[in-house]
């Protein structure tokens, strides 16, 4: 009787350990806008955590974000990044956040197919698709910034695919 009870009060424990963590993660890696970058994801067939991860690192889920070299929104694209992406994609540019998402989620497609893999296109969303080229043919090295960005936004994914 005695070794139930202390199993029962390890179990107990544990799960609520397990609760505290998920509630302080959740806290830490907000969703938001959880229904737009479901649709977003599955519009243009990026793993989900991932949009939600650039999201976090580009702008911290704030609308109103603006970067000292001018990217805008919740995933920062430059003005002329997002007047072709609306274009191509046929998403208005309004300013609202499923605008903001679905635009940001398709340039991430796009710099996926680009590139072919996950760091690869993470780096051409944060420096550009023409500095990647550069650097692949060993014109200059990847911005320590960059590097930083992608291994923020792959640590932001994995905790995002636990939640």
């Amino acid at each position: 009787m005695a070794g139930e009870i202390k199993v029962s009060i390890l179990l107990a424990a544990a799960i609520v350990s397990i609760v505290a963590v998920y509630h302080v993660l959740s806290a830490r890696f907000p969703d938001d806008y959880g229904d737009i970058t479901a649709l977003a994801a599955e519009r243009y067939g990026v793993d989900e955590p991932l949009v939600r991860a650039v999201i976090l690192v580009e702008s911290g889920y704030r609308e109103d974000a603006v970067s000292g070299a001018g990217a805008e929104g919740l995933m920062q694209l430059m003005p002329a990044t997002r007047a072709e992406v609306s274009a191509k994609s046929g998403v208005p540019d309004d300013g609202s956040p499923r605008s903001e998402i679905l635009m940001g989620t398709y340039y991430l497609r796009s710099m996926l197919d680009l590139t072919g893999n996950v760091r690869d296109a993470l780096a051409a969303y944060n420096a550009g698709p023409g500095r990647l080229a550069a650097w692949k043919r060993g014109e200059g090295e990847m911005y320590p910034e960059t590097r930083a960005y992608i291994d923020r936004v792959l640590t932001a994914r994995r905790i995002y695919s636990l939640l």
